[in-house]
């Protein structure tokens, strides 16, 4: 997968379905056709809203930090026990008119992920969980520590992307995927101290979540 560094302020992957709607307002509007080119004007402005890319920035300088990779409102914060370890899992929900850039959490690797391809059920369906687009990733930071973070889209047509490779290195807050609508989860050692509670907003790439102990 060729990675590009995407940093103009409407994402690469809204070009095309922009500009196309552009086309056809610009039409609607040259004919007079009042009707249609409201509807495109508002599927325009809704297009630019949804793949805007706008530039962010951290003041935390410390290293143990973990920001948020996603827009949007805690939902919940819970222990929970997987494979016999106790880890953190905080539970973010993302809106359609939030940014839907997604951002590293901290400088490290990615080890992995998997994209799963399915349907965009609404998130209290009990089938989502289990035909739901789904993306899970692997972070793990310079000092070693790692992170699994799971992105699952939700009653939207628009497709969540990842564009990063296996054992690819980045830089905190750099872009590495697009989540239009849906629930991001983010799996934390127990040790992290964190910097949120439910109800917090969060943005990413400048939000810190926790820090690692």
């Amino acid at each position: 997968m060729m990675i590009q560094n995407d940093t103009f302020i409407l994402s690469k992957r809204g070009w095309l379905p922009s500009g196309l709607v552009a086309v056809f307002f610009i039409f609607f509007t040259m004919t007079s056709l009042h009707l249609f080119q409201f509807v495109s004007g508002a599927g325009l402005i809704a297009l630019l809203l949804i793949y805007r890319n706008p530039e962010r920035t951290t003041t935390i300088n410390e290293a143990n930090a973990i920001l948020s990779s996603v827009d949007g409102v805690v939902l919940g914060i819970e222990d929970a026990i997987i494979d016999e370890q106790k880890i953190k899992k905080v539970t973010i929900l993302n809106g359609l008119w939030d940014v839907s850039m997604l951002r590293a959490p901290f400088d490290g690797t990615v080890q992995g992920y998997q994209l799963r391809h399915g349907v965009s059920l609404p998130l209290n369906n009990p089938l989502s969980d289990i035909l739901n687009e789904k993306a899970v990733l692997s972070f793990r930071s310079l000092s070693g520590d790692e992170v699994f973070i799971e992105h699952m889209g939700e009653q939207s047509c628009f497709s969540i992307a990842i564009e990063a490779e296996n054992e690819q290195k980045l830089k905190e807050g750099s872009r590495y995927g697009f989540l239009a609508k849906g629930r991001t989860i983010l799996y934390l050692p127990d040790n992290v101290i964190m910097g949120v509670h439910p109800g917090s907003n969060v943005r990413a790439g400048e939000s810190v979540i926790g820090q690692f102990a």
